[in-house]
């Protein structure tokens, strides 16, 4: 039993999962209680039908801690990646775009998993069980009269000095976790100091997931009214104009 909790444990860890809280859902379990309510299995068509339902309930949530904000932007950029495939069946994603979705459904079937199973270890906790019966261990080696503590110790250093050297381990980069209100921060300084700008112009140089980013505080400014965007047609590049902007604070 000991064992099986080791287990839970090391794969949540593992994982990097948020558990859910007190009155605050983590990504993936919002996520799976979105599927589980549409009675839908773990897949890409399903992820593409929650989407806009997952989207929308992290803009209308300011409850959620600003440290968490990133874990729910990742998701939430993965699941436009989803979303986009579905709607334009000729849309090539790289390499690293399929993997990002591999790897939530990976990471939410394992999550729902371990949920069943903590619902289970929970029906279960606290009530009667039997322990096997264990055998008399058989003793199959004993040290000799003749093994000491220093000589012990001598053949142990021996032993790790006869190991191979290893080479240095390579580092990893770490990217910067992007919150949603300093994107806000940023966009508001820049169209600040312009009297109209684009979404081309200002995501120029930026990372997909800046990109996405960029595009929800863009989305954010204009529902407060702040902003006023026009585009000529679909997929085009979206044109707005300098208003006076307040930037709005979450948490």
């Amino acid at each position: 039993m000991v064992g099986q909790f080791m287990d839970v444990k090391e794969q949540i860890k593992m994982a990097d999962f948020t558990l859910e809280l007190e009155g605050f859902r983590g990504p993936l379990g919002l996520l799976l209680d979105l599927i589980e309510r549409e009675k839908l299995r773990v897949n890409d068509v399903s992820l593409a039908k929650v989407s806009d339902d997952y989207i929308e309930y992290i803009q209308d949530r300011s409850e959620i801690p600003l440290s968490q904000t990133s874990q729910f932007i990742v998701v939430a950029s993965t699941l436009l990646l989803i979303k986009s495939r579905s709607l334009l069946p000729t849309l090539e994603l790289s390499e690293e775009e399929d993997e990002d979705i591999r790897d939530l459904e990976k990471r939410l079937k394992l999550y729902r998993e371990v949920r069943r199973a903590t619902k289970l270890i929970r029906n279960r906790w606290g009530k009667k069980f039997f322990l096997p019966t264990f055998r008399p261990i058989e003793i199959k080696f004993s040290p000799g009269s003749d093994i000491t503590k220093e000589n012990l110790h001598l053949s142990l250093k021996n032993a790790l000095d006869a190991l191979p050297s290893f080479d240095k381990a390579p580092t990893a980069k770490v990217s910067k976790e992007i919150s949603l209100e300093e994107m806000i921060e940023n966009l508001t300084e820049r169209i600040r100091s312009a009297a109209s700008s684009s979404f081309n112009k200002i995501t120029e140089k930026a990372s997909k997931i800046e990109g996405i980013v960029n595009f929800l505080a863009l989305l954010e400014l204009v529902k407060r009214g702040t902003l006023s965007v026009t585009q000529d047609e679909h997929f085009s590049d979206i044109d707005f104009d300098n208003e006076e902007v307040d930037t709005p604070h979450y948490g």
